[in-house]
């Protein structure tokens, strides 16, 4: 378990390692969350392909994220765009004249209200399904989900193949909160822009939500799913339709 040295994406990692509940260890290679790979370099893609013989890769993103920045190819490896939002809701995700647009803006969405729209819009939760059923059809090598910082969207969905692995909400939450150390560097250097732009602290500490991981969105969304399915496990079967046999079939793929 831990993180894959890509120069271009400073928050892939191989979720391999991890424990689960009943002491089984998801097998290393198999699966692997990012932030965007629009910047990766041919050691890069040689490393995925190579070395983690990658298979599949799940966009995230909009189709507009993707229009401003696209994922360059990995060979051997399956591309597939699956947006978590519907392009009307672009102004909460990472375009960058949205980012340009905030910088003058006080009405920053808070992020544990991007986290609970995820779990209760009928076409987010679509899609977070299709995003599912992708990963549990895997048949050969890697494959590997990811957004733009590898955070929120990426975050969500790791935490899900998690809980149907049955993996400990506080392991997962372990793995969430990972971001902020795989891309500290990258972090502060955006922390770092705000100040120097003479934004006060409320408004950078709203702005820093776009960036940082924190507990509290995370725990926002599994919240919901209890409140609706009582349980992050009967949101999954109940609210997305993954069965018990998809769910043993990706544990055998991968846990040992």
């Amino acid at each position: 378990m831990g993180k894959i040295e890509l120069t271009g994406a400073d928050n892939a990692r191989d979720l391999g390692g991890i424990r689960t509940m009943d002491g089984a260890v998801i097998k290393e290679g198999y699966l692997i969350r990012s932030n965007r790979l629009s910047r990766i370099t041919q050691r890069d893609t040689k490393i995925l392909s190579q070395q983690y013989h990658l298979h599949k890769i799940i966009d995230l993103r909009t189709p507009m994220e993707i229009d401003q920045e696209a994922d360059l190819k990995v060979p051997g490896a399956v591309y597939m765009n699956i947006p978590f939002f519907l392009e009307s809701m672009v102004g909460i995700s990472h375009e960058k004249k949205t980012k340009r647009h905030m910088m003058h803006m006080d009405d920053i969405p808070k992020m544990t209200e991007l986290y609970k729209m995820m779990i209760q819009k009928s076409f987010c939760r679509k899609q977070i399904a299709k995003a599912l059923n992708e990963i549990i059809a895997m048949e050969n090598g890697s494959v590997l989900w990811h957004c733009t910082e590898g955070k929120d969207r990426c975050g969500l969905l790791s935490a899900m193949v998690l809980s149907l692995l049955d993996v400990s909400k506080e392991d997962i939450m372990e793995d969430y909160l990972k971001t902020n150390h795989f891309a500290a560097r990258r972090i502060e250097k955006i922390q770092k822009k705000f100040h120097n732009m003479g934004f006060h602290r409320e408004k950078i500490e709203r702005m820093e939500g776009l960036f940082l991981a924190k507990e509290e969105y995370l725990q926002a969304a599994f919240d919901v799913m209890e409140e609706q399915n009582h349980s992050v496990s009967g949101f999954l079967k109940e609210s997305l339709g993954i069965s018990e046999e998809q769910k043993n079939r990706l544990k055998e793929k991968v846990l040992a």
